[in-house]
């Protein structure tokens, strides 16, 4: 069996091909002084030989090399600028013949690199001092090692680093001093991506996250100088004391996670969070008391995890009795006094400008409220409901029309995994050879394998066979087009692979799509399995069904026409550890049967074994009324946490809410699931159900739009969010 690539090129094609690649060759075939490339040959040795080293030589030109997921040298101006080594994360410690120090000092002999990662080796020891010996060294990715002890100051003594990556390993002592690291642009051990909307990010500390280490002692360090700190994660350390106030009021902070340490005291009640903060988890720590105002509800912009404390807010079924906490919190009730102030004189003086500030906005916050009840009316219009000739046109958009909504929502693509091509023996390696231990579904779908890529991503492989109707001259298109379906509220599919096969009798072509695996859980798990999570509240169920009506709005005018039959059950609708609802399942673009015609009819995917149900888009008269249903009973379970998984089912609970609820807050009490009672506003939840019934009417002509439904969930969001912030005594029994 022979693998060929696709797809097949012309004579001519391959010749200028051949031409530009040989021209690449002789800009990269730079000759190495001989003193660099002796110390490459000495990384094998010192490194015990990893695979990704195998096969080097006297004879290989090492600035030739192409790149790969495991090895990539760069040079420029016949030296070494950039060396990443990957090996299995799954590997153990090296031997105890390995030195640290011998391997950096060997490292230094390479003067201009500006990047070195060496990722998953096995590499253990202190992280030498020697470390800064890097003049020009922007990136250093030493993440998922088994490096121990403290981090050397003098990594601050590099001016030049911009990203720092020290995840996953056994770094202990207390938290480095960060004043001398401010000028960094990116400490990002993640994999995160910048963004186009972050054009002024020229200075300053970005992304920090020094998770899953044994860090210990207090989070000290002058924080309020990092303005433009985005994201801090110290989760899984031994972190204790106090959190400094200053943490949640950071002018750019958008994610802050301090969960499982054991952090303890009280959080202040005066503190204040920033406006951009839209996730906090301190959960499974000791902290005592309750929450500051800014944490006590969860909105559709704040996201709020406590539990695993001895809190008195929140939900108390998931903290610990008081006296499980009260013996780390007695010397971290408070900040200690030299943190406050100087002297008594100033504390008094803070304390009276604290009360005079506090009194003045709690009588502002009084006039909003007034002003907002008077007003919320008309500061959106609710549109009339439409009928059905309105809601054909507005799913009949030209492709200048969707072009323009694919450009309204490209920020929410910023920051994706960008999408690449694989190869086979990544997916063999990830999939351990596509084990039958890691199949997770056979069906007319696919072969669906779960896998772990080399840089530790986890990853669905789902292996399908291409239907021999369709035109191969059409597939890098159709390939195309797939790698621009990437939506923040979508289980993306990041990369394809193919596979071609030819003997006597036929050619087959298997492309694998390697599509992102979310792991916290289904929509319904957080709905109803409360002994193993914290439940969600109305604001955050409003947050990820409003998710789910972007990504569907997302499928359905991506394209012309649009993406529509997608499967939409609770069950494939998936959280991350942020909440942020995915829409698993989706469907594919058709694709034409012949190269003369754009739209086809049917999927271009059979099953390996030949079954032909790839094309489950089709099986309904109107896929796209069917996907307005089916996300209405997604939204009716989430209104009252019952599953409906039958039309029986779905109907009684659409009579049940047929009765005007407009009479009586007594009535949304009884329908709603008491597990959120307290925690919505009833105009919010109102309109909730008022769409979520439109949704699934039996008349399938009269079901709205889905930007009719994705304008009702954000106008119930902006009463939500009103009502959170302006302390609605009228709360829900």
């Amino acid at each position: 069996m022979a693998y060929l690539s696709l797809p097949r090129i012309s004579y001519s094609a391959t010749l200028g091909f051949l031409l530009l690649l040989f021209r690449f060759l002789s800009f990269n075939a730079q000759q190495l002084p001989n003193s660099q490339s002796r110390t490459l040959l000495r990384l094998p040795r010192l490194l015990e030989y990893p695979a990704a080293l195998a096969g080097w030589s006297h004879d290989t030109a090492f600035c030739s090399l192409l790149p790969s997921p495991t090895l990539s040298i760069l040079c420029s101006g016949n030296c070494i600028v950039e060396l990443v080594i990957v090996g299995d994360r799954r590997a153990k410690a090296l031997s105890p013949a390995f030195s640290s120090a011998s391997l950096f000092t060997t490292l230094t002999r390479f003067p201009n690199l500006t990047t070195l990662s060496l990722v998953a080796l096995g590499l253990w020891g202190r992280l030498p001092g020697k470390v800064h010996r890097f003049p020009s060294l922007k990136v250093l990715n030493l993440s998922s090692n088994y490096f121990a002890g403290e981090i050397p100051m003098e990594i601050s003594s590099m001016s030049t680093l911009q990203n720092l990556v020290l995840a996953g390993n056994s770094f202990n002592g207390s938290l480095p001093d960060l004043k001398a690291l401010v000028t960094l642009q990116e400490l990002d051990v993640s994999g995160n991506r910048l963004g186009p909307e972050f054009p002024s990010l020229s200075n300053g500390l970005v992304t920090l996250i020094l998770r899953n280490n044994v860090f210990r002692g207090t989070i000290v360090g002058n924080f309020r100088a990092f303005d433009r700190l985005r994201k801090l994660d110290l989760s899984s350390n031994q972190f204790s004391g106090w959190i400094p106030p200053s943490l949640f009021s950071l002018p750019s902070i958008h994610f802050l996670d301090l969960s499982n340490n054991a952090i303890a005291g009280q959080i202040p009640g005066y503190v204040s969070c920033s406006t951009s903060l839209g996730f906090i988890n301190i959960a499974n720590n000791r902290l005592l008391g309750g929450l500051p105002r800014c944490m006590l509800f969860n909105s559709s912009s704040r996201v709020v995890l406590s539990s695993g404390n001895c809190l008195n807010a929140g939900d108390l079924r998931y903290q610990h009795r008081v006296e499980y906490c009260d013996s780390a919190a007695l010397a971290a009730v408070v900040p200690p006094t030299n943190k406050i102030s100087g002297s008594r004189s100033y504390v008094n003086a803070i304390f009276g400008i604290t009360s005079g500030i506090i009194v003045g906005a709690a009588l502002m916050g009084l006039l909003i409220f007034v002003v907002f009840r008077r007003s919320r009316a008309v500061i959106l219009h609710k549109p009339t409901a439409s009928n059905s000739s309105d809601a054909d046109s507005s799913t009949k958009r030209t492709p200048i029309g969707t072009r323009h909504i694919s450009e309204a929502t490209r920020i929410e693509t910023l920051g994706l995994t960008p999408y690449r091509v694989f190869s086979i023996n990544e997916l063999e390696e990830a999939t351990n050879r596509f084990h039958p231990s890691n199949q997770t579904e056979n069906s007319s779908r696919g072969q669906f394998y779960k896998g772990l890529l080399g840089d530790g991503s986890m990853v669905i492989v789902n292996r399908m066979k291409l239907n021999p109707k369709f035109s191969l001259q059409n597939l890098p298109q159709y390939l195309d087009l797939i790698s621009k379906i990437r939506h923040r509220h979508l289980a993306n599919i990041l990369g394809h692979c193919i596979v071609s096969s030819q003997d006597d009798a036929n050619n087959t072509t298997i492309i694998y799509f390697v599509s992102e695996r979310v792991t916290n859980g289904t929509l319904r798990s957080h709905l109803t399995e409360w002994r193993k999570r914290e439940m969600l509240k109305w604001p955050q169920r409003l947050a990820a069904i409003s998710g789910i009506a972007r990504g569907i709005q997302f499928l359905h005018t991506v394209t012309v026409p649009g993406i529509f039959g997608n499967n939409l059950h609770m069950n494939n609708i998936l959280l991350d550890k942020t909440l942020t609802a995915k829409i698993n399942n989706y469907s594919l673009p058709i694709l034409s049967k012949n190269k003369n015609s754009k739209i086809g009819n049917e999927s271009p995917f059979i099953s390996v074994d030949n079954r032909s149900e790839m094309g489950r888009i089709h099986s309904v008269a109107n896929p796209e009324r069917q996907d307005i249903y089916q996300l209405g009973c997604i939204l009716l379970e989430v209104i009252t946490g019952k599953p409906n998984e039958t039309k029986i089912e779905v109907d009684t609970i659409r009579s049940k809410m047929h009765k005007d609820s407009t009479d009586s807050p007594l009535y949304v009490k009884e329908i709603v699931d008491p597990t959120i009672r307290g925690t919505f506003a009833l105009d919010s939840i109102r309109t909730v159900i008022e769409i979520s019934l439109k949704c699934v009417s039996e008349d399938l002509n009269q079901l709205p739009s889905i930007d009719d439904v994705l304008w009702n969930l954000q106008y119930a969001s902006q009463i939500q969010d009103g009502w959170a912030s302006s302390e609605n005594l009228s709360i829900q029994e």
